[in-house]
């Protein structure tokens, strides 16, 4: 989201403050660029009424580093290297030359003021000693944000965003529609399908780009973690694809095709042990067990009128493939314990559109957004029945689920394409942002709704424990 970039104060960050830090340390306890440059700002026009303790604040403290970066309970106040998508900058920004709203009394941040804070902030926004927020982070989640050709990056431990990648500063367009997220199994790369520019691209956990590979439409992946595989299909914007899914190699991202026979395979997902990967199609009630050796496919179909059958999940165990119905609300259990074999033990009925599934690691619960009931589907999988459905302010079409890898949180994703969700602030650009649902396991109960890019889409994270 390009929010109100200020030509003017980018000067000023320039000319005055850059010539500043570079004769500091940001790792000098006494005289730090965020103690000698940016926290007297704070102190003298914010932190009074946000100063970290339960006020009319939401529970920002602006008044230590650390609180800065821990943000509030509507999430980060600062991404660090991202100034202008930093809701702290965005806020001082609209009260410049004007008073304070709650307080008139307190004076306007300037225009060098603004500056300092985000030449601070796109250096890394360092703390007193140098220490860079999420520099360390382990479960790192990332998302997809369609719309504008940006992947976001959260942490888990502070459900904050910690960093974002700009597709369009590595040469790629605004319309490349990253769409889907791959995460190596120990975190040190992940990988981004992207339907227009046709493509797949591989990052390291520094977040620079490592490889490519060359696919048409690429749309969702699956990641072999016994193996250097990495499986993806088509974009289901894609109206004919080639009737084939890809196979990278992810150490020098060389792809092959294997073919499936047929229409739109959108649906991928490889068993745990590695050896079949299941593919499904978006225009016909079919599936296929591939043998991901031979290549050799068994084709699996199921009754009824055209499902659309969207994305899949397979518990840990191996025992139970499930997909979604999306034009029918059906949500599949099959037994994948021998395959190819896979015969269908139960069919059900979920909220409208059931999209992408995500299954608890003991393999007992499921978790399935509903796109067009603006809900998330709780089922118990050894029953085979739904337990709960979730339902709250930050669901709107919901489209990508992924668990951290302690199991504790749920991480939904949203298109809000229809804007049934409102930004917590109206910066003139941001109307209908698209959001990161936090969904705590245990209660079933929403405890963040993060704002992202515009069209949040895929999402993905290093696999559950």
């Amino acid at each position: 989201m390009k929010r109100f970039p200020a030509l003017a104060a980018a000067l000023i960050a320039l000319t005055s403050f850059t010539a500043c830090a570079q004769t500091r340390s940001p790792g000098d306890d006494n005289d730090s660029v965020y103690s000698t440059y940016v926290q007297p700002i704070l102190d003298t026009k914010c932190a009074g009424c946000h100063n970290g303790s339960a006020q009319a604040s939401a529970h920002l403290g602006l008044d230590t580093w650390q609180h800065v970066l821990a943000g509030s309970e509507y999430g980060e106040a600062v991404i660090p290297f991202d100034a202008d998508n930093s809701v702290l900058v965005e806020m001082i920004e609209k009260l410049k030359g004007a008073p304070h709203p709650t307080t008139p009394n307190t004076a306007a941040v300037t225009d060098s003021e603004i500056a300092r804070i985000k030449d601070w902030i796109n250096s890394g926004a360092a703390g007193p000693d140098g220490e860079i927020a999420g520099a360390d982070s382990e479960d790192l989640v990332y998302v997809a944000n369609q719309a504008e050709a940006t992947v976001y990056v959260i942490d888990t431990g502070s459900n904050n965003v910690v960093r974002t990648v700009d597709l369009q500063k590595l040469g790629f367009s605004a319309n490349a529609k990253p769409h889907h997220i791959a995460v190596e199994k120990d975190g040190s790369f992940w990988y981004v399908s992207m339907i227009v520019e046709n493509r797949v691209l591989k990052f390291n956990r520094q977040n620079e780009l490592v490889g490519s590979a060359e696919f048409s439409v690429p749309g969702l992946m699956t990641l072999d973690p016994h193996s250097d595989r990495l499986f993806v299909g088509r974009s289901m914007a894609a109206v004919n694809p080639p009737q084939s899914i890809g196979m990278i190699s992810r150490s020098d991202m060389s792809i092959e095709e294997i073919s499936v026979f047929h229409p739109r395979p959108h649906a991928i997902i490889l068993d745990p042990e590695g050896e079949y990967v299941y593919s499904g199609s978006l225009g016909e009630n079919r599936l296929m067990a591939v043998n991901v050796l031979t290549g050799d496919g068994t084709i699996h179909t199921v009754d009824g009128p055209t499902h659309t059958l969207v994305q899949f999940a397979i518990t840990p165990d191996r025992k139970t493939l499930i997909v979604g119905g999306q034009l029918t609300g059906k949500l599949f259990f099959f037994d994948a314990s021998n395959p190819p074999e896979l015969p269908l033990k139960k069919v059900i009925d979920v909220n409208a559109a059931p999209w992408h599934p995500s299954i608890s690691a003991d393999s007992k619960t499921a978790y399935i957004g509903n796109k067009m009931a603006n809900s998330v589907t709780v089922v118990d999988m050894q029953s085979m029945s739904v337990v709960d459905i979730i339902e709250g302010n930050g669901l709107s079409q919901p489209h990508g689920s992924a668990l951290s890898r302690d199991g504790r949180y749920l991480y939904v994703t949203n298109n809000n394409l229809k804007g049934a969700y409102s930004p917590r602030h109206d910066f003139g650009d941001n109307e209908m942002p698209g959001t990161v649902v936090v969904i705590d396991t245990k209660s079933h109960k929403i405890i963040k709704v993060l704002e992202v890019g515009a069209h949040a889409a895929g999402i993905g994270t290093r696999p559950v424990e």
